[in-house]
């Protein structure tokens, strides 16, 4: 079961502002997680082109992400989404950047055949936590990898302090959620018949994930929700600041923002 549903989507991304590519050399405090996931991915894909390799974004309404593989690691790059409006802004993204791309508007569970196997590295942020069913979501991601493609999954950490201020200031939005931890994400990609390589917790509590999404925007209650997301958006900056000059602090389940998990699919 969907818990969000392509409604909640096509709401949250009507109106929005196209928003412009990764930079990851951007050395403002607010790029931080950014050049977090940079050092990351440069962990992963390491700093040579990968002409020929085929990389899929799952999720990827209004995406500054494909821009940033492209560039960054040199792959031919797809997008799918199932939320016309979040397609639209994604396309708008890449025209915007000067990169080709492919966006396709489906669903996941039920993709055009042509993409099924067809990709060396999936990548996914805050998808797979919105299905009951979590080792079938994966096992739909990884049915788009080629044997031996990577798939990369990124999901919020609701079972921390983001996640405990995400239902106390939004409880709608932390209800559609699947809440897991490193342990129930790992056990999920092996369930999907994937051998996981890492899943980690990920970067100290980036308050910025937390979500005011579909609240009234007046009265005193969204004035207060709004400046204290505010004041602990500036209070993350510090965090990150810090852990970009602590390279080998790992942040653990109550203090991360996020899990990232790696898997392959079986050669």
């Amino acid at each position: 079961m969907d818990k969000a549903g392509r409604e909640y989507w096509n709401n949250a991304w009507q109106g929005s502002a196209v928003p412009g590519p990764i930079d990851p050399v951007d050395p403002s405090p607010r790029n931080w997680v950014n050049r977090r996931f940079h050092r990351e991915f440069r962990r992963l894909f390491g700093e040579s082109p990968k002409p020929g390799l085929r990389l899929l974004e799952l999720g990827c309404a209004q995406s500054r992400w494909l821009p940033y593989f492209a560039r960054e690691f040199g792959f031919s790059i797809t997008g799918l989404d199932y939320s016309p409006i979040g397609c639209e802004m994604a396309r708008s993204v890449l025209a915007g950047s000067g990169v080709a791309g492919e966006i396709v508007c489906a669903d996941f569970f039920a993709p055009p055949d042509v993409l099924r196997g067809a990709f060396d590295v999936v990548v996914s942020f805050g998808v797979a936590e919105h299905f009951d069913d979590t080792a079938a979501c994966i096992r739909a991601f990884a049915s788009f990898l080629k044997p031996g493609g990577l798939l990369f999954t990124n999901i919020p950490n609701m079972c921390g302090l983001v996640g405990s201020l995400q239902r106390l200031l939004n409880r709608p939005v932390y209800d559609i959620h699947q809440i897991l931890d490193r342990a129930a994400l790992r056990s999920a990609h092996e369930a999907a018949g994937l051998e996981v390589i890492s899943c980690e917790y990920f970067i100290f509590n980036n308050f910025g994930v937390c979500s005011l999404n579909g609240l009234r925007s007046d009265g005193v209650s969204w004035f207060i929700k709004k400046s204290l997301t505010g004041a602990l958006g500036r209070i993350s900056m510090l965090a990150g600041f810090i852990e970009e000059r602590t390279r080998d602090l790992r942040p653990g389940r109550f203090a991360s923002a996020n899990v990232n998990c790696i898997a392959r699919r079986p050669a």
